[in-house]
């Protein structure tokens, strides 16, 4: 219970949306998180009625997910892209990051092929390139204590205290967005993985501070900072948020890269957006 409290932070990414009587709120979120908004979020979602989120959260979803993120030659394929270096530092996050040892799993299955043949771990073999990222990129920050989600912590307490909750997407579209991505976007990506710790501080640093703009600028290289997941989405996600804040009483999560273009929407149809000072 102590350490749970320890990790409970403020929630700062978060504006305030008016015209005229009308109010709404929109909220940044990150999906993975090493400290929990949930005091915050109790108090911020209060204020509402309704509650948006981006898209399904219940097991079924995710189990949906997944699936759709299977394919064994596909995997093939971006596992021949990878650069040797890269793959080796992939299968040490599933090791917990140890070193390679005959006791680890990956280390004994490269010496009994003598280092000929490189293969994933088995945690990301057989998956597409976006789903070996998300896999990847998940299980790093759960070595590292990453274990809560707004969007998760907002879904709970939304729930709790028996909000209406819609969300502005099918798991249908969000994969499509997904299958969108660059391969050569995660490449790199995965490539500079010697520095995702400093790249991890930082957003820490800027989410708890709620530097809007310097998580703008340091998420420029991150693999869903394209088209597919930004300039196609914000417009979608906008159209159906806005009948929301025109009533008044509502509050959207969605990821803090899609915070400007909505805000900006919002601003554009009338609507003043000012940082949430709760």
């Amino acid at each position: 219970m102590v350490l749970e409290i320890l990790k409970e932070k403020t929630f700062r990414m978060a504006w305030t949306v008016q015209k005229g009587d009308k109010i709404g709120y929109l909220a940044g979120t990150a999906h993975f998180f090493p400290y929990s908004f949930k005091r915050s979020l109790k108090r911020l979602i209060e204020k509402t009625k309704i509650v948006l989120l981006e898209g399904p959260l219940d097991e079924r979803s995710m189990e949906n997910v997944r699936k759709y993120g299977l394919d064994e030659k596909e995997s093939l394929l971006f596992l021949e892209l990878l650069e040797r270096e890269t793959v080796e530092k992939m299968n040490r996050i599933f090791e917990k990051e140890t070193p390679e040892s005959l006791g680890s799993l990956m280390g004994y299955i490269n010496r009994l092929t003598n280092n000929k043949e490189l293969r994933l771990h088995p945690e990301i073999r057989g998956l597409k390139p976006w789903m070996t990222f998300f896999r990847t990129w998940s299980q790093y920050l759960r070595n590292r204590g990453w274990k809560f989600s707004v969007d998760m912590e907002a879904y709970e307490v939304a729930k709790s205290l028996g909000k209406e909750i819609h969300f502005i997407e099918t798991i249908e579209e969000q994969i499509k967005a997904l299958e969108g991505i660059p391969t050569e976007r995660i490449l790199n990506f995965l490539k500079k993985l010697d520095t995702w710790d400093t790249y991890t501080k930082r957003h820490v640093k800027y989410y708890l501070a709620g530097d809007y703009e310097g998580i703008r600028g340091l998420i420029t290289e991150y693999p869903t900072r394209c088209e597919s997941i930004i300039d196609r989405r914000d417009p979608v996600m906008f159209e159906r948020i806005i009948p929301y804040m025109e009533r008044g009483g509502a509050i959207a999560f969605v990821g803090t890269s899609h915070v400007f273009g909505i805000k900006k929407r919002l601003e554009d149809k009338g609507f003043t957006v000012n940082k949430y000072e709760g």
